[in-house]
Order: structure tokens, then C-alpha cells, then sequence
């Protein structure tokens, strides 16, 4: 085939510049053919030679590769006509489109980053090998998440007017689990203890295998086993313990992972001397005695790194806040002990400079700052900081509260404190309802107005539905009335609640009053509040249908009562959030007492708790507990009926129907003592409930922030201790084998508008009498 007569020119042109001696001259123009996309200027921004100068021919190959540089054509022939420079150029198609499909283990708002930074994007050059590279690292970031099976395909697919749209085909394919694990050179422990030590553990040895995917195979968790083995033999004296090599092996279907650890254990050493270095200050005492180390005892590296942080503490509360702290050891193989240094440096005293705080849109800085334990000009002290972050936290107006101490260019002795928050939805809608079986469907509605106009003020409008109740209320509460933190509330509702379509009794009432409450700190975690009230309220009675105990308290006490109430209340709280708090205690005492001038006097009081213990992150127990009681005071002696505390729903015993639990009332009977009605749940002046929660990591979600799922075991009931005469069915007291349990799961997902939680609950010891519900659901109600 003849070459044309351009191409042979191009060749002779390189040929001749290749010559010795080449001659030299003066470029008369520049022309490049076959630009369509790329703009011309482009094109000889990147070239060395311009229109006048004067070169040799030997240059020609440093232009070709200037313009193959340009990433722009895939092929570039250049050729001499008299004394004019000729590229003849190829572009290389424009992407038009990129899509993928079969991406699930990692985000696709990452992956298209990821893409776009590479060039692999629309209206980007096509480059066939940045896209084999892109498959490439896509199948070598599966195989370190151990998809030893992921295939990459790409197809490319030619468009008009020189573009192209690339699809990428992904099959990920599962996780290689791990078969076995194998310790050698272990005598003095064996491979079930070592295998305890290791995040990743081999299919079958545990039921949580669903949910913490340990059995799955990853090098980084590899990597991270192999510093825990480690620890397990540091923390056991075996200093001189060794990991002579690791080896993984695949099987032929890339699903099975076996996993081998040579190591050399070692002899235990004990610590012979420990030994505090460095300038001790005036603190030498306080020093000497946070070293709980002795002579004697084995080394333990967990033991050294308690030492360590407790001294760094120390100093840290005594404002060095870049204090330095360091531990060492000297071995002495002949009688293996170790001398244990441990080096201090406290540097210098470490002053606030300014408290920067960001992320705030609608919430004043002054709302932030009167949370701030942690103060501008004052030492810094980590416990200040901790505190700080912790109420930020507990006020419910933040999804985030980061407190991080930013150094100041040639200063040691000042930092600035730099406070991020980002901001939750301050008007919030909360719904909740649910499904019971002798009921039907119930619901709530409520909103609440948090952090008014970003002053801290929470103000709340609230209508509450349900088959039984509306309840109608106005509050305000300003958390600092005065400085010092004395907080005042107040109040308005209204509710009316009808009981003659439900089993659970045959009465009606109407409420209407207020409160004004006040609040004083106590400490940094405790507050006390007082309360007045004043309430009228009406009772409304079936007169065929009503519980001979309704009767005798309206002929005892009427039916429109104007009452007084007082109101005492304490609370503790350490939680470190609200929703997604997992460690930490909360307690609240409350009593209420109705008193004269009113028309009834009583009182009514309740305790509620919660604990968490901290395993790891998404990974806790939370015990709960909620308690009530209450009587009459005076000639009566009696709790008015429907003051009565009511067990089940989804804030109390889930499993069980809403107020469907405890004691049942006397029905009406004839004058042959024949019942003329059911017997009906009239609730109790005791009430009992408890419960554990076992939070674990949501399955298949990535983002945990936004989820919490839990496994919970509910308990309790309802007591009186108020029992009619008349009533025969009635036992006074608790009755510990009358406590109801049920067990479920509850997951909450925590969305941009307000958190929603679903929960499922079997009932684990209902009786036939027993009201029974296994699903329900809230929006907006907090963990």
C-alpha cells in the first residue's frame, strides 16, 4: 500500500532531522489540521516552538511529544511545507456519559469524586489507559476489602461527533470469610485464647458473625490483629514475644480464607525497678503516687499505658496542657526482669486565647458560650473541655459538638479553642403511633419549637390524638432566666380524655390549668425545680357501664374539682448526647401534691433512671428503670382513679396495648350480685418497670450516625395498693409474679426532619386477660 503524500513527507521531515548536522531555519507559520473540540490556542500554549524562530529539524521529536503531552489526540503526524510546521492531528473522543452499576460497598457520591478528580468524567478526554487503571484499582480496593471474586468490566461505546459513553459493570461479589486460623510456637496459651484476642475469627465460633462481620476477611483488619497479638503477649510480660511470619491463603473458589501466625513467645519478665524521670515541678507527690506500678509484678504494656494517661491527666488538669509523657524499658534477659522509665515533661502552662466557635447559623454564640466550662484566658483544663462538650451535647440543638484546641504560630504557652457545632432542626413535627389488636390503630402529633430564634428558649405547641385523649399544650422554658443558670418555665394545656369506646374503663375527663416552674443548678450535673399549678378539672361517668370505684369517688368527692398542686423535681444527668447517648446516667425524682385550697388532696410521685455501660463504638448496654407511686391525703386516703399510672405501649412495656396492663375494676352488678359489665383495666397508684437494651451496630448500613438498633428486654406492671372491698379480683401490693416481660428489637433511624423508630416486641408471659400489641412506631420521640 502507497503511503500518501503527506505521510511521506512527515517521514522524510524525521528522517532529516535525524541527520548529522541538520540545518537550521526560520519557522514562517504554525498550522494544526483536524482540531475539532480542542481550541487551537490550546494546543500551542504547550508547544516550545513559535511562529519566527528559528530551529533546527533535529527539534521535531521534542514537538510531537509536547503535543502527545496535551493528552488530547491519540495520534499526531508532523510534516514541513517549505518552511511551515503542519500537525495533523487525531483528537480523542469526549466522554459524553459515565454510569456504573453494581457499586454497594462503596458510597457512590465517593466513587464519582473519585472519578472526576481523575478525569474520568463528562465532557472529559477519553483515555483508555486511565480507564484500565480505574479497573485496576477498583479490583485491588475489593481484594483489601477481601472480594476476591470482584470483577470490573468497562464498555465503551461510540457516539456521534467524536464522543463516547463508558459504562462500567461491577459485580463485587461477597466477602471471603475465614475457614480456620492457625497458631504456631504458642505452648503457654492455647488457640482459643489467642483467637479471642483477634478481631477476626473464623465462621461458626460465634451468632453475632450477622451482625459484626468478624469472620470477614480484610487487610486491614489483618494488620490490626497483628499489633492485638502483640498486646496480648505485651500485656503478659513477653517482651521479647516475636511474629516470625503471617500467612494467608485462598482457596480455589476465592471464598475461604485460612490464616497462620508463627511466633516465638518468649520468657515473662517481671518489673524489677520503676523509675519517674524528667521535671516533676512542684508536683513530684501527686506524680509519684499515680505510678501504681511495683516491683515484682509481671509487665504489662496495658498496665504502663494506664500509668502513662493517668500522669498526662494530671498535668493536663494542672493547665500543661502539651505535657509529655513517655514510658521505656531496660530487659535484663539473664533474670528476666525489666526496669521501667517513665520520662515527664510537662512544657509549658497552656492559656485560652480565644474561643472560636463555628457552624452555627441560627443559634446565638451566647446560647454556646454559657455552656462553655472551659473559659477565654483561663488555663486550659481537659476536664473543662470534656464538661463543655458534654452539655452542648445534652441540649438537644446540635447533631455534632467537636471541641479542638488549635496552637498559635511561635506561641507554646496559648492556644485557641475552637468549637464546631453543626445544628439540628429546631422546629421538629413528632408523630408516633402504632397497631394494637384490641384497639386499633393510635397516633400522636406534637411540635415543638427548640432553640427559639436561636436564643436558647424552647418553646413548644403541642396536640396530642389518640383514640382516647387530646391533649392540647402551650410551654416556654428559658434554661437561663439569670446568669447563674436558675431556669423558668411555664405552661398552658388543656385535655380531654374519653374512655367509653375502650375497655380500658367507662369514664370521661377535661383538664385545663398552667404551671410556672423554677430550676437551680446544684452542681454541674444536677438541677432541682419547683413548680406551682392550678388545674380545673371535670369527670364524666357512664352511670350503667362506670367501675363501682368511679362511683364511689364521684358520690365521695363530685365531679368539678379546682386544684392546687405543688411541684418538686431533681434530675442528674452525665449522658454524653440525647438520641444517641451510650454513655453515662440519668436520674429524675418528681412528686406532686395536690394541696388546699383545692378541692383534692394527693400526691403522686415518680422516679425514672437509665445507665449505660460502654463496650465500643455502636456497641452498649442500657438498663432503664421507671417507677410511681402515689395516695391520698387527708380523710380520703385514696389516689383519685384516674390519676392512676398505666403500664404498656411503646414508652413503657412494648408488647403489650398502651395502659392495657394492671389492676381491673369492680363492675356494676345486679341485685342478685350478677355482673353487668366486663371487668376493665382502672390502672394503679404503683407502678414497676425495668429493662435492658443491648445496642449493636445497625447491619448493612454504612453511615452507624444516622442509625441506632438495639435488642431490649421490657419488664413491669402496674399495683394498687387501694383495693375496694367490694372488689374480689383486687390483690394489694406488688405482685412480682404478675410482672409482664416482652423482648424485640427497636431501630431507630435518625433522618434530616426528626429521628423514626420502629419497634417489635413478642410478649414473653401474657395471660389470656392481657391486651397484646406487637408493633409500634414514633417519629420525633427521642431514644
Amino acid at each position: 500500500m502507497l503511503l500518501s503524500v503527506k505521510r511521506l513527507m512527515a517521514v522524510a521531515f524525521l528522517l532529516s532531522a535525524q541527520a548529522v548536522g541538520a540545518a537550521t531555519f526560520k519557522v514562517d507559520g504554525i498550522e494544526v489540521v483536524g482540531l475539532q473540540r480542542v481550541s487551537l490556542g490550546s494546543v500551542l500554549s504547550v508547544l516550545t516552538v513559535r511562529e519566527g524562530d528559528v530551529v533546527e529539524e533535529q527539534d521535531a521529536n521534542r514537538w510531537l511529544r509536547e503535543a502527545y503531552k496535551t493528552g488530547y489526540f491519540y495520534n499526531v503526524e508532523l510534516s514541513r511545507e517549505d518552511n511551515r510546521l503542519i500537525f495533523e492531528v487525531t483528537e480523542r473522543p469526549a466522554i459524553e456519559k459515565v454510569s456504573f452499576d453494581g457499586l454497594k460497598s462503596i458510597p457512590t457520591e465517593s466513587f464519582e469524586a473519585v472519578l472526576k478528580d481523575v478525569g474520568l468524567a463528562e465532557g472529559e478526554i477519553y483515555n483508555p489507559a486511565l480507564l484500565e487503571n480505574i479497573q485496576l484499582e477498583l479490583e485491588k480496593q475489593y481484594g483489601v476489602q477481601g472480594r476476591y471474586n470482584a470483577v470490573v468490566e468497562s464498555t465503551v461505546t461510540p457516539l456521534t461527533r467524536n464522543r463516547v459513553n463508558i459504562d462500567l459493570a461491577i459485580e463485587e461479589g461477597p466477602v471471603a470469610k475465614i475457614a480456620y486460623i492457625h497458631f504456631l510456637g504458642n505452648e503457654l496459651y492455647s488457640d482459643e485464647e489467642l483467637a479471642r484476642a483477634l478481631q477476626l475469627q473464623k465462621s461458626g465460633s460465634s451468632l453475632w458473625h450477622f451482625v459484626n462481620k468478624r469472620n470477614h476477611y480484610s487487610s486491614a483488619a489483618l494488620a490490626g490483629d497483628k499489633q492485638r497479638l502483640e498486646d496480648f503477649y505485651f500485656d503478659r510480660g513477653h517482651l521479647s514475644y516475636q511474629l516470625d511470619s503471617n500467612q494467608v491463603s485462598i482457596s480455589e473458589n476465592k471464598s475461604d480464607i485460612s490464616m497462620a501466625f508463627n511466633i516465638t513467645e518468649g520468657p515473662i519478665f517481671s518489673i524489677s525497678d520503676v523509675e519517674l524521670t524528667g521535671d516533676l515541678l512542684h508536683l513530684g507527690a501527686e506524680l509519684e503516687q499515680a505510678v501504681t506500678l511495683t516491683s515484682g509484678q509481671v509487665y504489662s504494656r496495658k498496665d504502663v499505658s494506664l500509668v502513662v494517661r493517668n500522669l498526662t491527666e494530671l498535668l493536663s488538669e494542672e493547665g500543661y496542657a502539651f505535657a509529655s509523657v513517655r514510658d521505656g524499658f531496660e530487659l535484663n534477659t539473664e533474670n528476666n526482669t525489666v526496669k521501667v522509665t517513665i520520662n515527664v515533661q510537662p512544657n509549658s502552662l497552656v492559656y485560652v486565647n480565644r474561643i472560636l466557635i463555628q457552624g452555627n447559623i441560627a443559634t446565638n454564640d451566647e446560647v454556646i458560650r454559657r455552656e462553655l466550662r472551659q473559659l477565654e484566658g483561663a488555663l486550659v483544663i481537659n476536664n473543662n473541655i470534656r464538661a463543655s462538650k458534654a452539655r452542648l451535647e445534652r441540649l438537644g440543638y446540635f447533631t455534632n459538638v467537636s471541641i479542638q484546641t488549635q496552637r498559635i504560630t511561635g506561641r507554646t504557652d496559648l492556644v485557641d479553642l475552637v468549637v464546631r457545632v453543626a445544628e439540628a432542626k429546631d422546629s421538629q413535627i413528632n408523630i408516633a403511633g402504632g397497631y394494637a389488636g384490641g384497639s386499633g390503630f393510635y397516633g400522636e402529633f406534637s411540635l415543638k419549637q427548640t432553640n427559639f430564634m436561636g436564643r436558647g428558649v424552647d418553646f413548644s405547641a403541642t396536640l396530642n390524638a389518640n383514640k382516647t385523649t387530646q391533649n392540647y399544650s402551650i410551654s416556654v422554658d428559658n434554661p437561663y432566666f439569670t446568669l447563674d443558670g436558675v431556669s423558668l418555665g411555664a405552661d398552658l394545656y388543656y385535655r380531654h380524655s374519653d374512655y367509653s369506646d375502650t375497655t380500658f374503663g367507662t369514664y370521661a375527663t377535661n383538664a385545663a390549668g398552667g404551671r410556672v416552674t423554677l430550676g437551680y443548678p446544684l452542681s454541674e450535673n444536677q438541677r432541682v425545680s419547683y413548680g406551682i399549678g392550678l388545674a380545673n378539672e371535670e369527670l364524666f361517668l357512664s352511670d350503667t357501664l362506670a367501675t363501682q370505684e368511679m362511683l364511689d369517688f364521684r358520690e365521695t368527692n363530685g365531679d368539678v374539682y379546682s386544684n392546687v398542686t405543688t411541684k418538686f423535681g431533681w434530675n442528674y444527668n452525665t449522658l454524653n448526647g440525647s438520641i444517641k447517648a451510650d454513655k453515662g446516667r440519668f436520674a429524675s425524682a418528681n412528686i406532686e401534691v395536690a394541696v388546699p385550697p383545692g378541692d383534692l388532696s394527693y400526691f403522686r410521685s415518680t422516679f425514672n433512671a437509665q445507665q449505660f455501660v460502654h463496650f465500643d463504638k455502636n456497641l452498649a448496654l442500657r438498663f432503664h428503670t421507671d417507677l410511681g407511686y402515689g395516695g391520698g391525703l387527708g380523710d380520703s386516703g385514696l389516689l383519685p382513679f384516674y390519676k392512676n399510672f398505666y403500664a404498656g405501649g411503646s414508652r413503657s412495656v412494648r408488647g403489650y396495648q398502651q395502659g392495657g396492663l394492671g389492676p381491673l375494676g369492680t363492675p356494676q352488678t345486679d341485685e342478685s350480685g350478677t355482673e353487668l359489665t366486663e371487668p376493665s383495666p382502672i390502672g394503679g397508684n404503683i407502678k414497676v418497670e425495668y429493662g435492658v437494651g443491648l445496642i449493636i451496630p445497625t447491619p448493612i448500613v454504612s453511615n452507624q450516625n444516622a442509625y441506632r438498633t438495639s435488642l431490649f428486654i421490657d419488664a413491669g406492671n402496674v399495683f394498687t395498693d387501694q383495693c375496694a372491698t367490694t372488689n374480689t379480683r383486687c390483690e394489694s401490693g406488688i405482685l412480682w409474679d404478675e410482672i409482664r416481660y416482652s423482648a424485640g428489637v427497636d431501630f431507630t433511624w435518625i433522618t434530616p426532619i426528626a429521628p423514626l423508630s420502629f419497634s417489635y416486641a413478642w410478649p414473653l408471659n401474657n395471660k389470656p386477660d392481657d391486651y397484646v400489641t406487637n408493633f409500634s412506631f414514633n417519629i420525633g420521640i427521642s431514644y
